[in-house]
């Protein structure tokens, strides 16, 4: 017999249209019988069907539908849910052969990534409910996306949080933890085991592309560059000069190789340092660049931090101005999805008031579209960046 789980009556049960997320203080009771992991549905007060998904008390989203139809979650349902995001996602490989196949929520499968790197399947399995369909996700995979290659990279402090254990492995047959993908003009080397995600930053293809209308002849600092995408889309769009700067010497190792992929490396100096003091030091000899690209990590991990993290954007975007010749471009990015667009666009503002300059908006950045946006699940939005023309303030003082 199938576990139920009842909402409040009124307001307090009352769920957003179309989003899949159940918070415990909505429930009316929980019966002891339902376990974390647990496949439920979902019912009103009075007993009518909601939706299915799972359970898993220690999170704060306590339910995660999966469909708000009276259907089986079987083999069925996510050959059905996977080839309809994959084939949402086909007109991208004229562009590209790396991209997210599913992306979460968004693709309603909550708990789930699958991203595509050529011939292999790398994917993320994030809560324990999702966990449990494992076999039926792989299954999925192998019917639908059909790889060479399956790797899953289940790594992330959402794991502990769900209570399951972080997991590595390759399904099958082991493939090369490096893979060459293409985009656009451009190829790079993805380390699918030991970097970022899931090696790459799919989310910010749509910016790196842009780079065609921002770069050519361009003096170019890209800070916090990882394996080098944007520094190498710079290069190939005719950048002048390309500084790359990481903390880690392992990243900027792989982006070496990716500027010798591509013919650029003549054009790209890597440097590791701290980005935050890299830009003093630059700021302190007065050098100045055409175009400074900031995309650093997630300053934001709770929303406690929002201050911490605004001063943090402001700081970087301050010095990045100050280092722009007259009339330069900034590209600027933010990845969090607790960092509100508002909220990113004062802090920008602010950083710009202080540092006396003045910008024009050239273009506005969203996540690629292998990153969906659903209206109705505000939270699947969360990359926002700009490109701006930045100039000085002058003041003009009147005759006496």
């Amino acid at each position: 017999m199938e576990k139920v789980i009842r909402l409040r009556s009124g307001r307090q049960g009352k769920l957003r249209p179309g989003h899949p997320w159940v918070y415990k203080n909505q429930f009316l009771k929980i019966s002891p019988t339902i376990k974390p992991g647990d496949l439920i549905s979902v019912q009103t007060s009075n007993g009518k069907f909601v939706g299915r998904g799972y359970y898993n008390p220690r999170s704060e989203i306590s339910v995660r539908l999966l469909t708000f139809n009276d259907e089986p979650l079987d083999q069925i349902f996510f050959n059905n849910r996977i080839k309809q995001a994959f084939d949402r996602r086909n007109p991208l490989f004229s562009v590209t052969n790396a991209f997210r196949a599913v992306f979460s929520e968004a693709d309603g499968l909550p708990g789930l990534i699958i991203d595509i790197y050529h011939n292999t399947v790398v994917f993320q399995v994030l809560t324990l409910g999702m966990d449990r369909f494992k076999n039926l996700i792989l299954k999925s995979i192998e019917n639908i996306l059909k790889p060479s290659f399956v790797y899953e990279k289940s790594v992330s402090p959402f794991r502990k949080v769900e209570g399951l254990k972080d997991s590595a492995m390759w399904w099958g047959s082991s493939g090369e933890p490096i893979i060459e993908i293409f985009e656009g003009k451009a190829k790079f080397f993805v380390d699918i085991v030991n970097g970022h995600k899931t090696g790459f930053y799919l989310d910010q293809r749509k910016s790196r592309l842009a780079l065609e209308n921002f770069s050519n002849g361009k003096k170019v600092l890209d800070l916090f560059s990882y394996t080098g995408g944007f520094s190498v889309h710079a290069g190939l769009y005719g950048a002048k000069y390309v500084r790359s700067v990481d903390i880690k010497e392992e990243w900027l190792e792989l982006g070496r190789k990716n500027a010798i992929l591509n013919g650029v490396s003549r054009k790209i100096e890597f440097v590791r340092g701290d980005v935050f003091r890299v830009l003093k030091d630059i700021s302190d000899s007065n050098e100045k660049f055409d175009l400074v690209i900031i995309d650093p990590p997630s300053f934001l991990k709770k929303k406690e931090s929002l201050e911490t993290a605004s001063k943090g954007y402001k700081e970087l975007n301050y010095l990045g101005m100050n280092i722009l010749n007259e009339g330069g471009i900034l590209a600027t990015f933010s990845c969090s999805n607790k960092m509100p667009n508002e909220v990113f666009s004062k802090t920008v503002e602010e950083a710009a008031l202080i540092a006396g300059k003045k910008f024009t908006i050239l273009k506005r950045c969203h996540q690629a579209e292998d990153h969906p946006i659903v209206r109705s699940i505000p939270e699947t939005e969360y990359l926002k960046g700009y490109f701006l023309k930045v100039s000085t303030v002058i003041h003009n003082v009147g005759q006496a």
